[in-house]
């Protein structure tokens, strides 16, 4: 099969998402499927094998480089010939968008909890031109179905943009068994020994790529609050960024000896099996890496109810969700519940309910390959034989038939219409090139608030609303997914 795939930088070294887009497109490169790889920048060694195409995202364009990619990437991808196109990154149209970014909306409701700081932050054209392009991707016609990799987001899918719950699957994060297991205890006594930390001493563990996001402040003040319950307690920042508030924080409770700082990432197995406690009260998170990363290596999380992973922990089994990641002393009770209670790591890993990396990635596939049928079938409705409808609209209930006919039409996959209005009569034929549902609404739409008014307008949008949202195809098409 061929396949188109979607991410700004395909480099493995940037980051979790990257890193993800990368090992998704060698694992299917090694099962015999043709990749394209489509982006901005990439990494030659990353992208061995596969086809190349490069968009531009200009920096001088600004908060507008994101929109700019977005339309030139998915133009791209379909004209590299791929049967088939996934998005890693908010690029369209493509057959399936995997929202592994999350969704800007949800991160500006978490980083402003407040209305009005909200509205001010939507004056920043940054946001405000990501907000545009969110919308865009959702816009029917866009993609057939979209991966989620968290229950978390795809409620915030459905619920922020209306998509059907059926079109967004969810399909978790993939644990690289060969890193991140749990053999890594195996060395764990010689590897605690090597940092100067005893068998005995608890150990609180903080890892990630964004401090500030990942809430390394609040997981500091958190061992702070245990540091006083139990004094012996080890706290230890891995990742590369700015630690200075932070340790600032330690230095003021007098705990600058039992903190570390560890900027290099290399060894993130050897200290998820080190530690008896990883924090990550993130402000916001579709589904950290760390979390299935850690909880596979057999070390209890804590996180907080914003991060999409807390689908994989059980309170007071592997770990706890926090009520509130603010709360210093919710975070040191819990910790300290799992430091003087410990669990087997086995029965940690366990009750996670996992995945590998190579079963996500073919879990990946089968969405993608019912994608690719259903728009099989949507060009099949479309070349084939609808009549052209014509409704009078001064007529009792012709607006509500045209309005249900063209939900229905649109449930089915059909695009292409061409409408006409003339006078009180809506004519819907169809056309040469498939259009968005949206603007294929615009006539009808234009034509209701023009000749029936609004009440009659708000019952044909009820009909339209009413026939789009009949049972679809979409769980024969994804077979044993379902």
């Amino acid at each position: 099969m061929h396949i188109a795939i979607v991410r700004t930088e395909f480099i493995k070294s940037r980051g979790g998402a990257e890193r993800y887009a990368v090992n998704l497109a060698r694992h299917w490169l090694a099962q015999g499927h043709r990749i394209s790889v489509v982006c901005a920048k990439h990494d030659a060694q990353d992208a061995q094998g596969m086809e190349v195409h490069t968009v531009s995202r200009p920096k001088v364009l600004g908060p507008f480089k994101h929109r700019w990619f977005a339309a030139r990437a998915g133009q791209c991808a379909r004209e590299t010939g791929a049967e088939a196109v996934l998005c890693l990154a908010r690029g369209y149209p493509g057959d399936v968008l995997r929202l592994g970014d999350g969704l800007h909306r949800s991160w500006l409701g978490a980083r402003y909890p407040d209305l009005g700081q909200r509205k001010r932050a939507l004056l920043n054209p940054r946001h405000r031109e990501l907000m545009k392009l969110e919308q865009q991707v959702f816009l029917p016609g866009r993609f057939q179905l979209y991966v989620a990799n968290s229950e978390m987001i795809r409620r915030a899918v459905v619920h922020m943009y209306g998509v059907d719950p059926a079109r967004v699957i969810v399909v978790p994060n993939g644990v690289d068994g060969d890193r991140y297991g749990l053999a890594q205890r195996a060395g764990r006594t010689a590897f605690r020994a090597a940092q100067g930390v005893a068998p005995e001493v608890p150990l609180v563990l903080f890892s990630g790529m964004d401090f500030r996001r990942k809430g390394l402040e609040q997981a500091v003040r958190g061992f702070v609050a245990l540091a006083r319950l139990r004094p012996d307690a080890r706290f230890v920042c891995v990742g590369p960024g700015d630690t200075r508030d932070a340790q600032a924080l330690i230095a003021g409770a007098g705990l600058t000896r039992q903190a570390a700082w560890v900027e290099q990432a290399d060894a993130m197995g050897a200290w998820y099996g080190a530690a008896d406690v990883f924090l990550l009260p993130s402000m916001h998170d579709p589904s950290a890496n760390a979390v299935t990363e850690c909880l596979a290596c057999g070390t209890p999380v804590i996180t907080s109810s914003e991060n999409g992973a807390r689908q994989h922990v059980r309170n007071g089994v592997n770990g706890y969700v926090l009520h509130d990641r603010n709360d210093a002393d919710e975070m040191a009770a819990r910790a300290l519940a799992l430091v003087e209670g410990p669990v087997q790591a086995d029965a940690v890993a366990h009750a996670a309910g996992l995945i590998s990396a190579a079963e996500n990635a073919q879990r990946v596939l089968a969405v993608l390959q019912a994608a690719v049928r259903m728009r099989a079938e949507q060009a099949r409705v479309t070349t084939g034989t609808n009549p052209a409808r014509d409704w009078d609209f001064s007529q009792p209930d012709q607006l509500h038939a045209a309005a249900s006919w063209l939900g229905d039409m649109h449930r089915r996959g059909y695009r292409g219409l061409q409408a006409t209005v003339t006078g009180a009569r809506f004519t819907a034929a169809p056309g040469e090139a498939a259009t968005d549902a949206f603007k294929e609404m615009r006539p009808l739409a234009t034509l209701c608030v023009k000749q029936v008014g609004r009440i009659a307008s708000v019952r044909a949008l009820k009909a339209y609303l009413w026939a789009l949202a009949r049972p679809i195809t979409v769980r024969d098409a994804l077979g044993r997914l379902g």
